[in-house]
């Protein structure tokens, strides 16, 4: 008879085993972006190649709010564990398809036009797995324990970027060059198959959340949760996703940009970017989770503006680091934005968790987390390639950086108001150590 620690043990096992397969997949085209640059657009020179093929990068994200409203409505509808095991495989059938295409030199510009639509299916699958999972982890987690339960999610997301750009140092390290950009690029891509089969199977076996099993005994399910969503908590749809940029796209300016930065405008090795990007990620899956422990004993929105602050801080001492270019500089600077990535992506999951009510949970987080992706993540490596090709200014990431800080304090502030005067709205409910409210989540009303 399985007892109640290993059923929660389970259910965080179930969640980050599944999102470490759906980032693996997503994030291995990233890294792996200068050898698709070579091999879709052969005939591109400089930057442009790398362009072209970061803009497929960003084309992806354009199909993550549709995702995200057709997964949230199914999660809230038929279930979390439902939806989750079917994004999965859909995530892991486009991976692998990836990495079975012909190249441009085979069937001329067909090569790059699949590439864009496996890609806009990765999109659309990602955009129902942050919701999802989020919701899973969170509905299992005792009370005092959401922000670090939810922190698993962000840091399995940290191990799935790091083992990619681990793959990828192995892979340019060992292979000679012809070999890379003939065939071996394709081998973390068709390792999608099996990390997605694995993983369907263990979400496939993981109990529905007692939140929504209540919902569905009680006949309280909503009959249109996204448009219940937008209706009823816009409000916290523009403060939530404000907030998250910090993370979302301060992630990819950050850590998986390395790769590209090097190979693309410092004409370094790319396993020099791979290696700065793996030993970055690595320690900052630590910080997440340091985060999201944090959260659980001062205010979530309060550990994660000191994240952000920090980060507006540090972005161009950090670049001047990376520019700069001997060991311990690269080393310093990864550590330095991973510390201050952990801190506004560890509390993320269970911060977004609580402004909202368990019928529209999946559909609020899924919505607010890919319009986060879309709007400001998906094109940040592609807006500061073009930066920095337009301008010459290699500090431009660090620009870009410091402008997403300041939107994710603002939409922090915003979040911080809204929690106040629900408590003063609702004075007989004891509050949290989070700041936030006791309970499984309550309406956030508009």
């Amino acid at each position: 008879m399985e007892t109640k620690g290993s059923g929660k043990a389970k259910t965080v096992v179930a969640a980050a085993v599944g999102n470490f397969v759906e980032w693996y997949d997503f994030a291995i085209y990233g890294y792996f972006s200068p050898v698709l640059a070579k091999t879709f657009f052969p005939d591109s020179d400089g930057l442009t190649g790398l362009l072209a093929t970061l803009a497929i990068f960003g084309a992806a994200f354009v199909l993550r709010p549709v995702g995200a409203v057709v997964f949230g409505h199914l999660g809230d509808k038929r279930g979390r564990q439902w939806v989750l095991s079917i994004v999965i495989l859909t995530m892991s059938g486009a991976t692998t398809l990836i990495g079975a295409l012909p190249s441009f030199a085979s069937v001329g510009v067909f090569a790059p036009v699949l590439l864009t639509v496996l890609r806009l299916v990765q999109g659309f699958s990602a955009g129902g797995e942050f919701g999802g999972a989020a919701s899973l982890l969170f509905e299992h987690a005792p009370a005092r324990r959401r922000g670090l339960f939810g922190s698993t999610q962000a840091a399995s997301i940290a191990v799935a970027l790091a083992l990619s750009a681990g793959l990828g140092t192995a892979l340019t390290s060992w292979m000679s060059h012809d070999f890379l950009y003939s065939a071996g690029w394709r081998i973390p891509f068709l390792l999608g198959l099996p990390l997605g089969v694995g993983g369907w199977y263990i979400r496939r076996h993981v109990e529905e959340t007692p939140a929504f099993t209540a919902l569905r005994e009680q006949g309280e399910v909503a009959d249109s949760p996204a448009k219940e969503v937008f209706r009823g908590h816009w409000r916290m749809i523009i403060a939530g996703t404000a907030a998250i940029v910090s993370w979302t796209a301060g992630g990819y300016v950050t850590l998986q940009f390395l790769p590209a930065f090097f190979d693309g405008v410092l004409k370094r090795n790319l396993s020099e970017g791979l290696t700065a990007s793996l030993v970055g990620l690595t320690a900052y899956a630590g910080f997440i989770v340091l985060g999201g422990w944090l959260s659980d004993r001062v205010a979530r929105w309060k550990v994660m503006v000191t994240g952000a602050v920090g980060l507006a801080v540090l972005a161009v001492p950090c670049y001047q680091l990376l520019i700069q270019g001997s060991a311990f500089s690269i080393g310093l600077s990864v550590v330095l934005f991973a510390a201050f990535l952990g801190l506004t992506a560890g509390p993320t999951p269970a911060m977004l968790s609580e402004l909202t009510a368990d019928n529209v949970r999946n559909s609020y987080l899924s919505i607010v987390y890919s319009i986060a992706n879309a709007a400001f993540g998906g094109f940040a490596p592609y807006i500061v390639t073009a930066l920095i090709d337009s301008s010459g200014d290699r500090l431009s990431p660090a620009y870009y950086l410091i402008g997403l800080e300041a939107l994710a304090v603002a939409g922090l502030v915003g979040i911080a108001v809204h929690l106040r005067n629900r408590a003063q709205r609702q004075p007989k409910v004891e509050p949290a150590r989070t700041g936030v409210g006791a309970g499984s989540g309550a309406s956030s009303g508009a």
